[in-house]
């Protein structure tokens, strides 16, 4: 009598069916991969813009709040015969408007109710955008001399910074004894491209001021 044994036949993965699982494993680990670098992408240029926005507001109540005391106090305020004394001090009447330029400003005026001068100027620095937005400001010495110190960095995102004057009829002028009204206005930009457009988001405010003493 023959006996026979009989083989039980295994199953496996062949070499093609292996390299046909790891491709389709590659392109779902892409597909996770690419929409998380997505996801994080977004979160990052919504963190930018926030930061953007919130500089400029900060920015321009500041400019604004300050400028509004150009001219302030005026020499109305004072006894003229105290004033063209000699020893009186030459930091309690501002001079108002100092200079003024399409992306600069320099004037004076109490800005913190100290009841001592300050003066303030405002300019860029930078060959190209983004630009540096700073702030050079202090009290006026006794003597009528500028204050010393370092200008303050108040914005380094900044594409563009215009002001424009305008006189009491509404007229653009150039001329300091005229100007009555100023406007500005600033255009700040995110420090990040957008990763779908490929360009940076901006944003803009635009302002007029009307400073009691101009």
């Amino acid at each position: 009598m023959r006996f026979t044994r009989n083989r039980q036949n295994t199953s496996g993965f062949t070499l093609v069916e292996l390299l046909i699982v790891l491709a389709i494993f590659g392109l779902l680990m892409g597909a996770v991969f690419s929409s998380l670098a997505e996801s994080q992408n977004a979160s990052a240029i919504a963190r930018d813009e926030s930061e953007m926005n919130q500089n400029l507001q900060d920015v321009v109540t500041l400019m604004t709040s300050e400028m509004r005391f150009i001219g302030f106090p005026p020499s109305s305020y004072y006894d003229q015969s105290y004033l063209q004394n000699p020893g009186s001090a030459k930091n309690l009447v501002a001079q108002g408007m100092v200079e003024a330029g399409n992306n600069f400003l320099k004037f004076q005026g109490d800005i913190n109710g100290d009841d001592t001068v300050d003066y303030v100027h405002y300019y860029l620095s930078g060959a190209a955008a983004p630009y540096s937005l700073h702030r050079f400001g202090g009290s006026i010495n006794p003597d009528g001399s500028l204050p010393g110190g370092s200008a303050q960095k108040i914005s380094e995102q900044v594409e563009g910074l215009q002001f424009r004057y305008f006189d009491r009829s509404g007229n653009e002028t150039s001329s300091l004894a005229d100007i009555a009204t100023i406007e500005l206005r600033i255009t700040l930009r995110t420090k990040q491209v957008d990763p779908l457009t490929k360009i940076y988001r901006t944003l803009s405010e635009s302002t007029r001021i009307h400073p009691q003493n101009l």
